[in-house]
């Protein structure tokens, strides 16, 4: 009869008392299994199916009462899966020599397309970015969903991982309620920290802290961002097409283009949530920051210059607030007449002299906002910073400090712009890890 130690035992009644699951054995009188994924987000759950397909048993522990809530808020609920362009200046990290292309180039777009294709998922292409053709996040994680369920990977979720040791032949992993579980192999897939109610609440940081690893300063990014400007105020609710530059020190760091919306607080919308990074790593620094915004980007200064004289010969009588109906928003042209230092605006247009009309021209070409940041990790959908990279190796996404520890996804000090880069990285990195903890994989 074999004889299990009182340390099995103890295990088992805690376990099977919270979750009711049976475990495989490996000596020593653990119950195991043989790859234990921490986290049940987009890598997480990439990983446990890649892992289960090549023959893996595979135990997934959530935080959540449920997996892959983030990716049901991706895209605004379209779900960005990847991007058709996935190039290198689209990913950022704090290594200056550490290559990041690597698990990206090994599972990229044409891989990526396939996985999902044989779940299910039609792909719809607009411009570069890709979405499910249904429209619908839910429809992406009830394919990976029904996949793991197929390869019967355990799911145990309401599962708060709050320690991690290696301890004789394997990993240790202990829950929050004190339930212990052992597993031959670890995938940490936590996620970052931007916004907690979907999962990620910085554990994993604290667990991998714990075993050695560096953690890069974090920030939150693709996030609205913080001015103190009135005008903001004022258009609050407001959205206008625009060209935007973010400087820093009095350096433009980047430009984008697209729609930008107003707050109470500062200013939101695609391009502002491409440059947050920026803004919030010029926090974190100390450093100044500013973004400009060119409402006419397709037109020049001295092009600006003459529309403005032309309108005004066509209309001397109006107001000189009147003067911009049907060029500019209404909420808009107060805020830029008062940012122009223009008093008096209703007298008539006409009566505009030529500093007047310069200020006005060089407003609507470049409209400042003085930035003091972002809004925190509970309104971010990514973090920067992390694990730092070069103590991974990304072939594996195997730890260079741990064995048989495996990392993957946001907690890693790697991000993507917006429009499905962050997701690939997570693809990409869960793949990767799922094949090299797998039975049947080349690192297995």
């Amino acid at each position: 009869m074999q004889v299990y130690s009182k340390e099995y035992y103890k295990i088992m009644l805690v376990n099977k008392a919270a979750y009711g699951q049976s475990y495989s054995l490996y000596e020593g009188g653990y119950r195991v299994k043989e790859v234990v994924i921490i986290g049940g987000g987009a890598s997480g759950l990439v990983a446990a199916i890649v892992a289960a397909r090549r023959g893996a048993k595979v135990c997934l522990l959530e935080r959540l009462s449920r997996v892959g809530k983030k990716i049901l808020v991706t895209g605004n609920g379209r779900c960005n899966i990847t991007n058709t362009q996935l190039k290198a200046n689209c990913y950022h990290t704090s290594s200056e020599v550490y290559p990041i292309m690597g698990p990206i180039e090994r599972f990229g777009y044409e891989e990526t397309k396939t996985f999902f294709e044989e779940l299910g998922i039609a792909f719809l292409v607009e411009g570069q970015k890709v979405y499910p053709c249904s429209e619908q996040a839910t429809s992406v994680l009830d394919v990976l969903r029904m996949e793991a369920e197929r390869l019967q990977v355990e799911i145990l979720t309401d599962v708060k991982v709050t320690d991690l040791f290696y301890k004789k032949d394997g990993w240790q992993i202990v829950g929050e309620q004190g339930q212990t579980y052992a597993s031959k192999k670890v995938i940490v897939a936590t996620g970052g920290m931007a916004n907690a109610s979907l999962g990620c609440d910085g554990t994993g940081y604290n667990l991998l802290k714990r075993l050695g690893h560096q953690i890069t300063p974090t920030f939150p990014i693709l996030v609205h961002m913080l001015s103190s400007s009135p005008y903001c105020k004022m258009m609050m609710g407001t959205k206008v097409k625009a060209d935007v530059k973010i400087e820093v020190e009095g350096k433009v760091m980047r430009e984008d283009y697209g729609e930008v919306l107003f707050t109470e607080d500062g200013l939101s919308g695609p391009p502002i949530f491409q440059l947050s990074r920026i803004a919030s790593r010029a926090k974190l620094e100390k450093q100044s920051a500013k973004v400009v915004i060119d409402l006419f980007k397709d037109i020049s200064y001295d092009e600006m210059i003459s529309l403005l004289y032309e309108r005004i010969a066509r209309h001397p009588e109006r107001s000189i607030e009147e003067l911009f109906i049907g060029l500019l928003h209404k909420r808009i042209i107060v805020p830029v007449l008062k940012a122009a230092t223009i008093v008096q605006i209703g007298r008539p247009c006409e009566n505009l002299e030529y500093d007047e009309i310069a200020r006005i021209a060089t407003t609507l070409k470049g409209f400042t906002f003085p930035v003091e940041g972002t809004r925190g990790y509970k309104y971010a959908q990514v973090t920067a910073g992390g694990v730092k990279i070069d103590e991974v190796d990304l072939s594996t996404m195997g730890s260079l400090k741990a064995k048989d520890l495996y990392i993957t996804g946001e907690v890693l000090d790697v991000d993507g712009d917006c429009g499905g880069y962050n997701l690939q990285w997570a693809w990409s990195t869960g793949f990767i890890a799922g094949e090299s903890v797998s039975r049947n994989g080349v690192k297995a």
